[in-house]
């Protein structure tokens, strides 16, 4: 297998915007007048709401707002807590695919964050008595360990009300915010001791008033720090200086009503954007006419392993992934004896991955998964890829399955 050469880094030019979903926020609802919290979500760039799911969680009559949201890319569905149960669901049908179970935190507490290490593949949730604690991202949730913040629930009330992470910088944002005056703090840990953080900042809001704050979500790619005040969404550009350690923020934007007016976020996540398939399966020779799909198993976040699916295949039939830089081509050069002309680019910056052997049963039941490193490099965020599966079947026939075009956040 080939890995991601250094070349990645002079073609940031080409990063051109690929056709594929972009990605959006969402959050849990406190639901005060319909009693029942919702996933909603919206799109920050465009400042536009995008719907919502009910769920079955129950509500919450506390002044601190209890309840978190995080993105499984894993799983292609969202984690959410109104404080104490917590389910996953599926966004697209708004059904629930795990859960409700009890939410992982410490005794005698509310959760008020969530945030997936998705490097760990950990869930990770911060209560109302400030501990942090670290879950397997799956369905029993076990223990892994936790951290103590030292911020716990004090009077006013002010509480813990978010988490997110940088697995590129090694960092761990989480907020406070004292409900009784309307008004915020971010602090920032390193990973690698989670509970010791060595900044504090007060938000505002795009009016430069304080501002309360009740979820955090970061772009670890493009160094976005997402945060929202219960309706509306900010995006807040940072740097990171390893040597102080310090955060500089910059200028941020603001969407002023993103939350439904009567359902306010209580926290924040980011929706990763998808792949977008072209072209359609084919095959030749000796090759079954199997309707083979290519998918992405997980989102391509840089600093984690991308999966890259091969799904309703000839079954025991070597395969291969072919990824090359920018988007899926239409109508490309014949390449006997391919099926079919291939939809990425065959350069000499062209990598391969392979060769799987399928497995399944009989007939088109053959799958396989590619696994590709990604580099933990923020520079590459936003470089547009293309992947493209193609099997030998012998002695003269070949297949090809459709093709995804990508990008790295």
């Amino acid at each position: 297998m080939r890995l991601l050469p250094a070349v990645l880094v002079s073609l940031l030019p080409a990063a051109a915007t690929v056709a594929q979903s972009p990605p959006n926020l969402f959050g849990i609802t406190l639901a005060p007048l319909s009693g029942t919290p919702m996933i909603h979500q919206s799109m920050h760039s465009t400042c536009t709401q995008l719907g919502s799911c009910t769920t079955t969680l129950p509500a919450t009559p506390l002044s601190y707002w209890p309840g978190g949201s995080a993105w499984d890319s894993a799983t292609n569905s969202a984690w959410a807590t109104t404080g104490t149960v917590l389910a996953r669901h599926d966004l697209t049908t708004c059904a629930t695919n795990c859960g409700p179970v009890p939410c992982p935190r410490s005794l005698g507490s509310q959760a008020t964050g969530l945030d997936i290490h998705d490097g760990l593949n950990q869930l990770w949730t911060i209560d109302s008595l400030g501990i942090i604690t670290r879950s397997t991202n799956n369905c029993t949730l076990s223990f892994v360990t936790s951290h103590n913040t030292g911020l716990t629930l004090a009077a006013g009330p002010t509480s813990t009300s978010g988490i997110t992470i940088d697995e590129l910088r090694g960092l761990v944002f989480y907020s406070t915010c004292n409900f009784a005056v309307g008004s915020g703090n971010i602090y920032v840990a390193p990973m690698s001791n989670p509970g010791a953080w060595f900044q504090v900042t007060p938000v505002q809001d795009c009016f430069t008033n304080p501002s309360l704050i009740t979820g955090l979500a970061v772009d670890a790619g493009n160094s976005v720090l997402y945060w929202t005040n219960s309706r509306g969404t900010m995006a807040w550009p940072y740097t990171y200086n390893p040597a102080g350690p310090s955060v500089t923020f910059g200028l941020q934007t603001c969407c002023i009503q993103m939350a439904p007016f009567t359902e306010p976020y209580t926290d924040l996540s980011i929706k990763w954007g998808g792949a977008t398939s072209s072209g359609a399966p084919c095959a030749n020779g000796t090759c079954p006419p199997c309707p083979m799909l290519h998918t992405l198993r997980n989102a391509p976040l840089l600093g984690t392993t991308l999966q890259l699916g091969l799904d309703s295949a000839p079954v025991g039939m070597p395969v291969w992934c072919l990824i090359s830089f920018g988007a899926c081509t239409g109508g490309g050069t014949p390449f006997p004896p391919l099926c079919a002309p291939p939809l990425v680019s065959l350069t000499a910056s062209a990598l391969t991955l392979g060769m799987n052997i399928t497995t399944g049963g009989v007939g088109c039941s053959g799958t396989t998964t590619f696994l590709l490193p990604l580099p933990a490099n923020p520079a590459l965020a936003g470089l547009p890829l293309a992947s493209q599966c193609i099997g030998l079947c012998p002695p003269t026939g070949t297949t090809m399955s459709n093709c995804l075009s990508w990008v790295l956040q």
